[in-house]
């Protein structure tokens, strides 16, 4: 579109504010939500290699607002303004590229400023106002005419938790299929100062009138290429932004290839004209901005000067399309291979520099390497961080895809931050996905790879070709080369968005007993089962009555729904699924039920739930052995004086009905002195745990053992045990077995990775020669944790929503004058009533908490001292964690000595001792590093004032 000035061809009515501003500025584009507006503002005449560095010394930032929308964009030097057609490397032009996500009235206001490395500060202030510097307007924005593919008429894509990209506009989830190759697809020969690495020949016939060029007609065979894969329901291409001293060596930014600080305007400009046309052909923009061998490149590595202002540029040119993913890298991270490269904190400062400062908060995702070993070392460190949406996967296998993106899925979850998990490239490097000629039915990677991704939670596919075949990663010239690999892939796609509410389900493959098939499900509503060949399967219906109706898809044709053998099945047990319409190949089932699950909440929000064994799960009487009722221990148990029943497990499920989360579990059994019991915990089928009981000299011994579950609403919840003996206890001439007994499954809601979160940026408290003393009410973190209690800083300045007659202050005496109490007080003396829950809290981490963030330089054991204020028994408690973990070392600090004053303990009551026993509270730091130190209530009305942790045993607080 031509630049059009404000006076000369825009509606007086939409641009008056702007007209009254300066001739400097002018703007172009359809003024259209979801719609691309450049502001171009007219400065001092300035050269890609003048004398003055535009890119580095220079700054333009413009804030557009609306109600209470605020972005700041940043702008970008543009030569002459229309360097795609000029291919100028001088001019006075300056542009921001501005996507507006409301209709109505935007502002806008200009900072340009100059300065020595400017244009990588984020000081606001930094350097001289020059040239338009202040100018500011308006302007009216409609809502968008675009329909069909065209992300106009979507809206931006953006992360959700849910491990989908969504867009804003219509609401849809964005499900990925598209190319990884040829990785140089920028390495066109057509583009200025680029290698002609691709010309896309076959793919001229593809281009059409009205299609964009540039410099009177290049440009058509990449704009074909591209329109040949929108064409076949693609929406996502993968592609280089630098390979200097990489593979291909054929794509960079900058004016040269030696160039670090200067850019190309003419060759970027031409890159826009592409990516706008994607924008409208709805294909996703992967952008890589670098690989594994130049990620030294800038900085040897590092986010400074160099590395900062290449993410600018990036950013000013092109964060504003509706389709982005930002990839920090790929095969990120040195192996034996390439023994040089980032480390942790270099991958989280790009991921971080990159979110915070585009002003769209597009996709950030790494890309791996192809083992499994190697994918956990770089991107294990990186769950939860918030700044890194997910993984980019190249997996060396195509048999591993499914389990890798189970797992990765898995962990994100319990990190608190649910990634978006694509599959991106697969191996062996060597075949990837061969060429229809090569490979005409694509049957491995077809079930493994793009099924494989899907049913494990992953958020789609890209392609990647190997080196081994024509067209490959480097040389591929033609996209037809893999014309029914795309219908494959389009099938895929068609079915989970037309059939299957694939945000609500999870990977379930243990819900059947076909160890090769795939299982994506919502319990109790709809079931997906892929069948990579055709089988008889049961399915686990367990705790659902309705009856479930069968219809099957055939994942190499795609086209309708299809009956199989089965019509419908009835629910609340194991039942099979039946066939598909005949036995070749690949099928999938689709099982869904009409009836509503009912929505009535079981348990209330934040509640610890306990889940007794004889009243909440129900005895598996099918199984090789089976519980009987142990009314006297309160427990299930299996009845080993008969031998059928000995060592083999029995099991009792569940279904949960509380909120979808990450609880800290704890299984209470009984061990024996006759046998260690083994005992297993699955959820949906799947294995998440095996424990097995401590030996010990007692007849019995109530033993908890703690685990982490992630659990959705409706999940199937599993315990098993099984009865062993360890041949010590003569009986009846043999030995004496357990009896795998156990009474319940305690979950408590984690609000530790909220902690985490909301510390991540914070500074700590650092531990010097094995002292740390800190401050109680100078707390990072606090929270009733669903609790009627909390932590109250009290000060001189009370301020606290209680009656200040009847609760004392005592910061006159406290260090530094201020202290925390745990309020309203209720229990103040024996006779008050006790309410468990309430203004008591036995169980650690159940009651209010105050978190710190500390850093340990010499990790070991520390003793924990607090000082405290108590004037009775209902006082004088407290407990102490470290990382969510309530060890039982920490818990119950004890006062008795000492009340009506402030007296330091580090004694632990004990059921022998109620005034605790000295020293005996302790923390341990296995390595150096920062943890979060938290403190919860055991009793309201306890007054903290500061505590120390020492590493020196004898050390005692003066």
């Amino acid at each position: 579109m031509k630049r059009i000035f404000v006076l000369i061809g825009l509606s007086f009515l939409f641009f008056k504010p702007v007209f009254s501003q300066n001739s400097k500025v002018s703007i172009e584009g359809e003024l259209k939500k979801w719609h691309k507006v450049t502001l171009s503002f007219t400065g001092e005449e300035l050269a890609e290699n003048g004398a003055e560095n535009p890119f580095l010394d220079y700054r333009l930032n413009v804030t557009f607002k609306n109600n209470n929308k605020t972005y700041v964009i940043p702008g970008f030097y543009a030569a002459d303004g229309n360097a795609s057609e000029t291919s100028a490397d001088n001019g006075n032009v300056w542009q921001v590229r501005f996507v507006p996500d409301a209709i109505g009235e935007w502002t806008y206001q200009v900072s340009f400023r100059k300065g020595k490395a400017i244009a990588v500060s984020d000081d606001p202030k930094e350097g001289e106002a020059v040239q338009f510097d202040g100018l500011n307007g308006s302007f009216l924005i409609e809502k968008s005419d675009k329909t069909g593919r065209d992300f106009r008429g979507k809206g931006r894509l953006s992360y959700t938790d849910t491990g989908y990209l969504q867009f804003q506009e219509t609401k849809d989830y964005f499900l990925k299929g598209g190319a990884d190759s040829p990785e140089s697809f920028l390495g066109y020969y057509e583009f200025d100062q680029t290698p002609p690495s691709h010309k896309y020949e076959p793919h001229a016939k593809d281009w059409k009138v009205g299609d964009p060029t540039w410099k009177n007609g290049k440009g058509k065979n990449i704009i074909g290429a591209l329109n040949y894969l929108s064409s076949e329901d693609m929406n996502a291409v993968y592609f280089l932004t630098m390979n200097v001293q990489g593979d291909g060596k054929d794509v960079w930014p900058w004016n040269d290839i030696n160039e670090r600080y200067r850019f190309d305007c003419s060759k970027l400009d031409q890159w826009e004209i592409v990516f706008d046309h994607m924008d409208a052909l709805g294909l996703m923009l992967h952008i890589v901005t670098q690989e594994t061998e130049n990620e030294l490149l800038l900085d040897i590595g590092q986010l400074k000067v160099q590395r900062k202002l290449y993410y600018r540029e990036l950013i000013a040119r092109f964060s504003h399309h509706l389709g982005i993913t930002w990839n920090l890298g790929e095969e990120n991270g040195p192996l034996h291979w390439t023994p040089k490269g980032q480390d942790d904190k270099d991958r989280k400062a790009m991921a971080k520099y990159i979110k915070t400062h585009d002003p769209y908060k597009n996709l950030v995702v790494l890309h791996t390497h192809a083992g499994s070993k190697s994918q956990e070392v770089f991107l294990d460190p990186l769950l939860g961080y918030e700044y890194l949406d997910g993984p980019s996967m190249q997996t060396s296998k195509p048999k591993n895809v499914h389990d890798r993106i189970v797992r990765f899925v898995d962990v994100s979850k319990k990190a608190g931050k649910r990634w978006v998990v694509c599959q991106d490239e697969i191996g062996p490097a060597d075949t990837g996905a061969k060429p229809d000629a090569d490979d005409p039915e694509h049957n491995e990677i077809r079930a493994q790879v793009l099924w494989g991704n899907l049913m494990a939670g992953g958020a789609g596919v890209e392609w990647y070709f190997g080196y081994r075949f024509a067209h490959n990663d480097l040389k591929c010239e033609d996209w037809r080369s893999r014309d029914l690999l795309w219908d494959q892939t389009k099938h895929a796609l068609d079915f989970f968005q037309k059939h299957v509410p694939f945000t609500k389900m999870q990977s379930a493959d243990g819900l059947t007993d076909n160890p090769d098939d795939y299982v994506f499900a919502e319990n109790g509503s709809t079931y997906v089962v892929y069948l990579p060949k055709v089988t008889e399967t049961k399915i686990n219906l367990y705790g659902f009555n309705s009856k479930f109706t069968i219809k099957w898809y055939n994942p190499r044709t795609g086209g309708n729904l299809q009956r199989g053998s089965v019509k419908t099945i009835k629910g609340g047990r194991t039942a099979s699924i039946g066939l598909p319409p005949n036995n070749d190949k690949d099928w999938v089932a689709l099982i869904t039920t009409t009836k509503k699950i009912a929505t009535t909440k079981k348990y209330d929000d934040n509640d610890i739930i306990t889940l007794k064994a004889l009243s909440d799960f129900e005895i598996n009487k099918a199984g090789e052995a089976v519980y009987y009722v142990d009314q006297g221990n309160g427990a299930l148990s299996i009845d080993a004086s008969n031998k059928v029943q000995r060592n083999k497990f029995a099991s009792a499920a569940l279904v949960f009905k509380g909120e979808t989360g990450l609880y800290r579990a704890t299984l209470t059994t009984t061990a024996e002195n006759d046998g260690e019991s083994v005992y297993k915990v699955k959820v949906n089928g799947k294995e998440v745990s095996t424990l097995v009981n401590p030996s010990t000299k007692s007849s019995f011994l109530t033993v908890k053992h703690d685990l982490d579950l992630y659990l959705h609403k409706n999940d199937i919840v599993e315990v098993l045990s099984k009865a062993v003996t360890n041949g010590k206890i003569p009986e009846n001439n043999e030995t004496a077995w357990s009896r795998g007994r156990w009474s319940s499954l305690t979950l408590t809601p984690d609000a530790f990775l909220e902690v985490t979160k909301a510390l991540q940026d914070i500074a700590p408290f650092v531990e010097k020669h094995g002292i740390l003393e800190v401050e109680a009410e100078s707390f990072h973190n606090k929270t009733n944790n669903g609790t009627k209690r909390d932590w109250y800083v009290r000060s001189n300045s009370d301020d606290i929503p209680f009656s200040g007659d009847t609760i004392e202050n005592h910061s006159a005496t406290a260090s530094k004058g201020a202290y925390i109490e745990a309020l309203p007080d209720t229990r103040v003396t024996h006779d008050d009533k006790l309410i468990a829950g309430e203004n008591f809290f036995p169980v650690a981490g159940t009651g209010g908490i105050v978190s710190y963030k500390v850093k340990i330089n010499n990790p070991g054991t520390y003793y924990v001292w607090a000082l405290a204020y108590s004037t009775g028994t209902e006082d004088n408690g407290l407990h102490v964690g470290v990382n969510g973990e309530w060890p039982e070392s920490g818990a119950r600090i004890q006062w008795c000595e000492g009340k009506h004053r402030w007296t330091w303990s580090s004694a632990q009551r004990v059921p022998e001792n109620h005034c605790g026993i000295p020293q005996k509270i302790t923390l341990n730091f296995k390595k150096a590093g920062e943890y979060v130190v938290s403190f919860s209530m055991r009793e309201d009305g306890f007054e903290f004032d500061k505590w120390i942790l020492a590493k020196d045993k004898n050390f005692i607080p003066e």
